[in-house]
Parts: structure tokens; sequence; C-alpha cells
């Protein structure tokens, strides 16, 4: 990888583990309300995912493990989009008022399980990731179709990532990063930095609209209290 590349991965890395949350005060939100909180824990909770994947990401690109590094990356990737969905979820209860399914979605979010039903609905990564390519053109079907490419056993991440073929005298040799290392190393860091820097942004995006999103949910709470008859 190139040393420009490295000194901004490098960092972005480091803005991501200043920014690490080691406590979260929910009362300090909002003393009400959970809906606030809970956002919180989701910001806190991506951002130490993307900070882990991130730097174990680094790590394998540096010894040349690329299919490692791909599926690190590309689950980058998806805690990325799903940041941006959380983001758009908040940006939306603010500017058009909070829905009903609010507190559900963002309880799915939170806990949501595809194997346990009874921990609520999760949102599908599929969901997230064609939120960002409304940002990002290509960001899902093209970007994270290329780690995908790598990150199965098939030809990009499995002969395609080790396999040399010697046409002349009809030999197969391995290593690391096959025929195409810098080509696989260039698809890696790409997305690797890209991703990383755009969860930056949309981490201090959301925490710049929290408070306006906790009055979006007390507004929206007064005013169905307010609807509903005296009993």
């Amino acid at each position: 990888m190139s040393d420009k590349k490295l000194a901004e991965l490098q960092a972005d890395l480091a803005r991501l583990a200043d920014k690490l949350p080691t406590a979260i005060d929910l009362l300090a939100l909002h003393k009400r309300y959970k809906a606030p909180g809970k956002v919180e824990m989701l910001r806190g909770s991506l951002i130490w995912r993307a900070e882990e994947l991130g730097r174990n990401a680094l790590v394998a690109l540096e010894a040349g493990d690329f299919v490692t590094a791909a599926l690190l990356t590309r689950a980058v990737m998806e805690t990325t989009a799903a940041l941006v969905f959380l983001h758009k979820l908040v940006t939306r209860a603010v500017s058009q008022g909070c829905s009903p399914s609010l507190e559900e979605k963002l309880t799915g979010f939170l806990t949501g399980s595809k194997l346990w039903e009874e921990l609520g609905g999760a949102i599908h990564v599929n969901d997230m990731l064609r939120e960002v390519s409304k940002v990002i053109p290509g960001y899902f079907e093209e970007h994270y179709a290329a780690l995908s490419e790598i990150a199965h056993p098939n030809w990009s991440g499995a002969f395609g990532a080790f396999g040399i073929i010697d046409k002349e005298k009809m030999v197969i040799n391995f290593a690391r990063g096959g025929r195409s290392r810098e080509t696989q190393r260039g698809t890696i860091i790409g997305r690797l930095v890209g991703s990383i820097g755009l969860f930056l942004g949309y981490h201090d995006m959301l925490g710049q609209a929290l408070p306006d999103f906790a009055k979006a949910v007390e507004d929206y709470y007064t005013a169905k209290e307010a609807a509903e008859p005296a009993s």
C-alpha cells in the first residue's frame, strides 16, 4: 500500500480509538424517554466494532493476508452502513417527527436477532448497505460486491487469491496474494480507507443530531399523551 494511504488509514484508526466511549450517562440524554439512549448505545457499540475490525484489517494487510483483510474490511463497510442507516432514522425523526415504529426499529437494531425472535426483528445488513448507496453510488453494488468476491471461497477468494499458473512448465504455484497481489491490496485498502473515513464523518454528525433528536422524541410523546382520552 502507498505511504500516503497507509498514513491516512493509521490516522483515521487513531481517531477512532480516541473516540471510543467507556460509559454512557443515559439520564444525561433524557430522563424520561429511552430512544435517545438507545441511539447512543448503538453509536457507541458501532464505533467499538469499527475500530476493532479496522485495526485488525490493517494488521492482516501488512501481513499480506488479503483474504482475511477482505473479510474484515467488508465487515467495516457493513458497520459503516449501519451507522449511516441509524443517522437516517435520527435525522428523519428530527425533520419529519417521530413515527410510531421508531422505538421498535431502534430496539430491533440494538438487540434484534435472526435466530432468537424474542429479541426483536434485526435489520438486514443489505438494507443498510443500500442506504449508503443513496449517498455514495455503487457502495453496495460495486465496492462491497468486490470484497464479497474475495470473501467467498470461489475464484477471487480461493484459487484466484493464492494460485499462480505457470503455463510453460504446466505447474501451479501457491503464494499469498497469488498472481493478483497488488490488485487485491489496492481493492482492499481503498475500501478500508474510504469506509473508515465515512464512519468518522457520520459518527460526528450523529452526535451533533442527538440533542434535536431527544427533543423530537419528547415532542412526539407529549403530543401522543395529549391526544389520548383522559381515563
